[in-house]
């Protein structure tokens, strides 16, 4: 018998979280249904008793029925959600593929279908009679009850639309539920797959860098060995950012900043002059939160594509600031852009980075995020050529996270 006390005691710790947890989201989902519920179907019994008039009964009114509604839905609650929490933290307690049941497909999948039937039978038979009766107080309490309106209102009748009402709602409120779960899932399979394209291009990005980054080391190590030992640092510091943000949904702007940082000092020392960069952070935009390693892939395009392949190189610029309710992100470079039309991609702003970067803003933030790419001539002046990548972000929108495999 001893072994059974704690498990007891845990049962009961346990309630007021199993009825925070299993009973009030639906209850307080179904609540705010009722009022449309109630005057949809006042309506429709007004307009049922409209079509077919009698002349010897006193027709009831609009208010009539909306009361009788809102009565009948409030008691079909009150007696359906005590009997299905019952039931249901038995089941929660008891059964792990009812608990997986109830995480994947919602409440109405939590009991086996024959409990679950017989349970709407047992709330139909309670709440029909329990319901006509309180409707009959309410009309006799505001006089409205006459021997003429006992014959045209039955208790038979009354049961009759009570049936017709409940299965109405909770047939909807099913439908509903697996709508909502489908949608939820979807939302799931979108971030895994952005956590999956993140991964993707860490593994694209990281080993052309790190081969670079140690072939610049061997070859420094010998003639300048505190230069060396300077990107060591860099490297270590990048590679521990890196493998952090892997395993986060979102960092501070200033720490990806740190990260990104990180990997400009390492392309520094591997381009030495031919590099120059400017970084502009707002301070007011410092700690506003962002999916990580959002802006070093832009950078890497931008060495790579544009800045790299010219003899003098030229400079890179990194801006963060505040528009209205956006963030904006701006990643410009002074590189050979596109000679002509000829030269552009056959989609501009669609390569497998900014690609990966529109999917992970689709997953984080729906379509309140935008990526916009420009690119000017590199015939031009060095002041005006370039491509320029810009991120707008939504400040105030929740941001969704992306967890780690």
């Amino acid at each position: 018998m001893r072994p059974s006390k704690p498990a007891m005691a845990t049962s009961a710790d346990a309630s007021p979280t199993l009825w925070r947890m299993l009973l009030w989201p639906h209850v307080r989902r179904l609540l705010g249904m009722q009022p449309f519920w109630a005057l949809a179907f006042a309506a429709f019994f007004k307009s049922m008793e409209m079509a077919s008039p009698s002349h010897s009964a006193v027709p009831f009114s609009f208010l009539h029925y909306l009361a009788g509604n809102l009565i009948g839905a409030l008691t079909t609650l009150s007696v359906a959600a005590p009997l299905w929490f019952w039931l249901a933290r038995r089941q929660w307690q008891r059964s792990e593929p009812a608990r997986l049941r109830h995480e994947q497909d919602g409440m109405y999948a939590l009991l086996p279908r024959p409990t679950l039937l017989a349970l709407a039978l047992t709330v139909y038979l309670i709440s029909a009679p329990a319901a006509y009766g309180l409707w009959i107080l309410y009309l006799d309490a505001i006089g409205a009850w006459t021997a003429e309106r006992a014959s045209q209102a039955s208790l038979l009748i009354a049961m009759i639309f009570h049936g017709f009402s409940m299965l109405v709602i909770f047939v909807v409120d099913l439908f509903r539920v697996k709508a909502q779960i489908l949608h939820r899932r979807a939302e799931q399979v979108q971030r895994l797959h952005a956590q999956a394209q993140l991964q993707r291009l860490q593994a694209q990005l990281e080993p052309h860098m790190l081969f670079n980054t140690l072939s610049n080391l061997h070859a420094l190590i010998d003639t300048q060995p505190a230069a060396a030992q300077d990107m060591l640092a860099h490297l270590i510091d990048y590679l521990r950012a890196t493998l952090s943000a892997s395993r986060v949904g979102s960092l501070a702007l200033k720490d990806d900043m740190a990260h990104v940082q990180d990997y400009l000092a390492l392309m520094q020392v591997r381009m030495g002059d031919r590099l120059k960069v400017r970084l502009d952070l707002a301070p007011e935009v410092r700690d506003v939160p962002l999916p990580p390693m959002l802006v070093q892939p832009l950078i890497e395009n931008a060495i790579k594509h544009g800045l790299d392949p010219l003899p003098e190189g030229g400079e890179l610029h990194i801006r963060a600031f505040r528009e209205d309710d956006l963030l904006t992100l701006q990643v410009r470079d002074t590189g050979r852009g596109w000679a002509s039309a000829s030269d552009a991609p056959p989609h501009p702003g669609h390569g497998f980075g900014l690609s990966c970067i529109r999917e992970r803003l689709m997953a984080s933030y729906g379509g309140a995020a935008s990526l916009h790419v420009a690119s000017a001539p590199a015939s031009g002046e060095p002041a005006s050529r370039g491509t320029t990548v810009t991120l707008r972000l939504p400040l105030r929108h929740p941001l969704v996270p992306i967890p780690s495999c």
